[in-house]
């Protein structure tokens, strides 16, 4: 018994070390609600921009108007921001992206910083791609797998037993609030034929239901599945 249970011990630990911690996302409005119905997810007043994690202030990010252009300023110039520093999150909404985090701190592309702090002063929030997803899943028709597929496999860990591969529309994703690193625990639906053809009628094109573990995210943190907002 001692044996047995100091292995466990070990195995455990040994899954905690090596569950990766998620350092990409989006900022979103911490109530979206009464955020209005502006086109971007960026503080009327602005979000100032820092040259490292606690360093200086160099420029700051604001938004054009109700537009899904944001400008950047530095050194007294502005000038627009890349559409690639953001994510539609709504259709005709966008919010920025962050790509590291470092304490207080979240950077939105080479040296420009955001502190957390003061977006959360300014009624905002970050969210990393591994909650994103999940807070969306009840708002999407499904997740699938993207490229050549996803093992589904009883434990997070790509030792696990493999119990299917997804791969195609007709196994239907969705995510649970239970997580391991890059890995979430999912539900899958098997179809014979694709919900949007079944005009409702989902049972009866239901073939069977598989419980178990996905990597949701690759190494880099880029989501390994895609949704349909909608038939």
């Amino acid at each position: 018994m001692k044996i047995t249970f100091s292995l466990s011990i070990i195995i455990l630990l040994s899954l905690t070390c090596h569950a990766q911690s998620i350092t990409t996302g989006v900022i979103l409005p911490a109530n979206e609600s009464t955020f209005g119905s502006c086109c971007v997810y960026v503080p009327v007043s602005g979000i100032n921009i820092y040259n490292n994690p606690k360093g200086e202030i160099i420029g700051k990010i604001e938004r054009i108007g109700n537009t899904q252009k944001v400008n950047i300023e530095l050194n007294g110039r502005s000038r627009p921001l890349d559409d690639q520093y953001l994510e539609e999150v709504e259709d005709g909404i966008k919010a920025l992206k962050y790509i590291e985090q470092k304490s207080d701190f979240i950077k939105i592309r080479s040296s420009y910083w955001i502190s957390i702090s003061e977006l959360n002063e300014k009624g905002f929030r970050i969210v990393n791609t591994m909650q994103y997803l999940i807070e969306k899943s009840p708002d999407v028709l499904g997740y699938y797998a993207t490229g050549s597929g996803l093992n589904l496999r009883k434990s997070p860990s790509t030792e696990s037993a493999v119990i299917t591969t997804l791969k195609g529309d007709l196994l239907e994703i969705k995510l649970t609030k239970d997580t391991n690193g890059l890995w979430c625990k999912v539900i899958v639906t098997k179809y014979s034929d694709h919900p949007c053809t079944s005009k409702g009628n989902f049972d009866e094109i239901k073939l069977s239901t598989f419980t178990g573990w996905i990597k949701l995210l690759s190494d880099d943190q880029t989501p390994n599945v895609t949704y349909y907002k909608g038939c």
